[in-house]
């Protein structure tokens, strides 16, 4: 069962729910879909809850669709598992047995200013125990740092606290984490109806330096499974004697800090978006959205075989800066400059600031191909 929302459903996924007759919410974005030529079925509230009180498995495309569960789906072992994960400061007192000396304080916003911020184990974050208003993710390396992060903080709630009830604004709460540090690496995986994980996707998000944040590339290879798909695994079989999942899919980003898998955050009853999580499909041929609802499962030799050594990514290209409102992705000059492109997808949304995103496959004889990437100036392949 599908709930599909902004900001992108890719043309694969569209098919897939087509092919498999998945029963698919109707909200402005399906019906769009649907007005568009494609025969989705779509279900309105009533069925759609009924439905899912039959099969007891939800996927979501993005954060939008969890509004619409809480206020119809019956279920309150779902929507407390959903809360759970949402609230990163629950989260990470689940964590604790697994982590015991990893440093997290919850504080209200109302006491952050009283915060000794001489005791604080710098580096660390703070950021909204749940998404709260405009307030972001702030990386604080001194006591300096956390003074301007405070006073960020008091003036964009002051000026945004007005449209909550009183009770919203009291009960906001901040978390203060250490920092982690390392590479970063994300996995797709599901919990089947016993609550044994399955995982679909392993990630390598890199960086082209050590101020980067976009999320130009995504890797995935054999080597990766086999080192970290046993220690992901652990995690989640772990974390899961905690929780209870079943039937639940999960997007999970994690960083390798002295060869430590550590959390940073869980998306639940999703995948990755913006369609990452199809890189699988491009590797084995199965979408993990069918992987979930069939409960299928695929083997690591399996996956991978006939391409042990390659490389496969994902990429996000984005518009270049001053890019004309009327410009185009170059998928011809794209394609000729790297070996082995698998698809294009152009974005035609503006509201994103994508220019398109791609999937390749990269041999051992190429891999200088994946800094090149990295590095590339979108500005060249626009047109």
């Amino acid at each position: 069962m599908l709930i599909l929302e902004k900001p992108y459903v890719s043309e694969t996924l569209i098919r897939t729910a087509v092919e498999k007759n998945y029963p698919v919410l109707r909200n402005a974005m399906s019906e769009q879909l649907a007005a568009a030529g494609h025969a989705l079925t779509l279900y309105d509230d009533g069925a759609f809850a009924s439905a899912y009180r039959q099969r007891h498995k939800l996927y979501c495309m993005s954060e939008n669709g969890l509004g619409w569960i809480s206020q119809h789906i019956d279920d309150p072992t779902l929507l407390e598992k959903i809360n759970l994960l949402k609230n990163k400061a629950a989260f990470r007192r689940i964590c604790r047995t697994l982590y015991p000396d990893y440093f997290f304080e919850e504080v209200a916003i109302s006491e952050l200013e009283k915060v000794d911020a001489a005791t604080l184990p710098y580096p660390v974050v703070l950021k909204p125990s749940v998404g709260f208003l405009s307030v972001g993710v702030y990386m604080v390396e001194n006591r300096e740092d956390w003074k301007k992060a405070v006073s960020d903080i008091r003036l964009k709630f002051a000026e945004a606290s007005a449209q909550f009830p009183s009770f919203v604004v009291g009960t906001s709460h901040f978390l203060i984490e250490k920092m982690i540090r390392g590479e970063e690496y994300a996995v797709d995986a599901y919990f089947d109806e016993e609550g044994s994980p399955v995982t679909l996707n392993i990630y390598h998000h890199r960086f082209a330096s050590a101020t980067d944040t976009s999320d130009r590339l995504y890797c995935s290879s054999k080597a990766l499974f086999d080192q970290y798909g046993q220690p992901f695994t652990d995690f989640l079989k772990a974390t899961n004697q905690v929780i209870g999942l079943r039937n639940f899919p999960m997007h999970i980003e994690f960083r390798i800090e002295n060869g430590i898998a550590l959390p940073i955050e869980i998306n639940p009853l999703r995948f990755a978006g913006f369609c990452l999580n199809e890189l699988q499909t491009h590797i084995s041929g199965l979408h993990p959205v069918v992987a979930y609802f069939e409960n299928k499962r695929i083997g690591k030799e399996e996956m991978w075989k006939g391409h042990e050594t390659d490389t496969f990514s994902f990429l996000v290209l984005e518009k270049p800066a001053g890019c004309p409102a009327d410009a185009h992705f170059n998928k011809e000059k794209f394609k000729a400059d790297f070996s082995d492109v698998l698809e294009i997808r152009e974005v035609k949304n503006a509201n994103v600031g994508v220019a398109a995103t791609a999937f390749t496959r990269t041999d051992t004889a190429h891999l200088d191909e994946l800094d090149r990437l990295l590095h590339l100036d979108m500005r060249e392949y626009m047109r």
